[in-house]
């Protein structure tokens, strides 16, 4: 194996098919599922890595130098900011997501499907109702419980992309009135409405955008307080896309509205956990899940699928 190629696999991979994965390829997989820093290990034969997105850690500068002979970085997610990109082009290390395959790309629904039901446990809090269960109580409190339709409500897409296209086709069938902001997109089915008007009219607000130099903070108090009364935010993108001092003052003085997330800012430099947003979670003001969304077998099996198919073309 003297002139073999090695790609480190930090992914999640239990539920793959790794024989298949290596027979597959001329390169010759380590599968060593990594998730912090302390994990790495040095590597001068790594010349190819297939990252793992969830990891709570830039690969910046410093972890770069645990792999000197390092050519290529293959994300399977769409994101990209768990990357240091300046650092990477500097040592010629070329960087690949899935939006390198954007035709598999649309077969994953997870983080679609997930998002969705963000959607519909805000309206419907199926959170209360459970904990009322816990509880030994059943329609002692139903005003407590009771929630709304979605049919005749206006649904705000911020993002129109391949989640967001998803989630306006559901939304719209189940009766909803759809409306969207995306500067790139055109779609004549919805109704496009400019970012101030979305946070205006719509009784559902989700952000589904790409995180870029531009969606950065995007969302602020300038937006948020144009808010509808008994409103809803919902969150998949990425933390940093919301300003989250804005969105903390916000809440404090709107309780009338409810936000969701799948997603906090920092969680890239393991900063998360410290945001005030988790304790106004442990009390049920907002109400947040660990970056789940794209956490499903299939999809991940799909994304690694499309890694390795990147990797097979270096």
């Amino acid at each position: 194996m003297k002139n073999k190629k090695y790609c480190l696999f930090s992914a999640p991979h239990y539920f793959l098919d790794k024989k298949k994965i290596i027979n597959s390829t001329d390169f010759f997989i380590i599968f060593d599922e990594i998730w912090q820093k302390k994990q790495i290990k040095t590597n001068q034969k790594i010349s190819a890595w297939i990252v793992n997105p969830g990891q709570s850690f830039i690969i910046n500068k410093k972890i770069l130098n645990f792999f000197p002979n390092l050519k290529f970085l293959i994300t399977p997610s769409t994101g990209v900011n768990h990357i240091d990109k300046t650092e990477c082009s500097m040592r010629g290390i070329k960087i690949f997501s899935l939006l390198d395959k954007r035709k598999q790309l649309k077969s994953i629904r997870a983080s679609s499907e997930f998002t969705f039901l963000l959607a519909l446990n805000s309206i419907r809090r199926l959170d209360k109702a459970f904990k009322e269960v816990d509880n030994n109580r059943w329609r002692h409190k139903e005003n407590f419980l009771r929630g709304r339709e979605i049919f005749s409500k206006k649904v705000g897409i911020v993002g129109l992309g391949r989640i967001g296209s998803n989630l306006a086709k559901w939304f719209n069938s189940f009766g909803a009135k759809v409306f969207y902001y995306d500067p790139i997109v055109k779609n004549k089915t919805y109704v496009k409405k400019t970012i101030k008007d979305i946070f205006k009219i719509c009784d559902l607000i989700c952000i589904c955008c790409s995180l870029t130099f531009k969606t950065q903070k995007l969302i602020n108090l300038k937006f948020l307080l144009k808010m509808k009364k008994n409103s809803i935010l919902v969150n998949s993108s990425r933390g940093e896309v919301i300003n989250e001092n804005d969105l903390i003052k916000f809440l404090k003085k709107r309780k009338d509205v409810f936000f969701t997330s799948d997603v906090l800012s920092g969680e890239t430099r393991a900063t998360h956990l410290k945001s005030k947003l988790v304790n106004y979670h442990k009390k049920r003001r907002v109400l947040l899940t660990p970056h789940i969304a794209g956490a499903t077998i299939e999809s991940q099996i799909k994304a690694a699928t499309i890694s390795i198919n990147i990797l097979k073309g270096l």
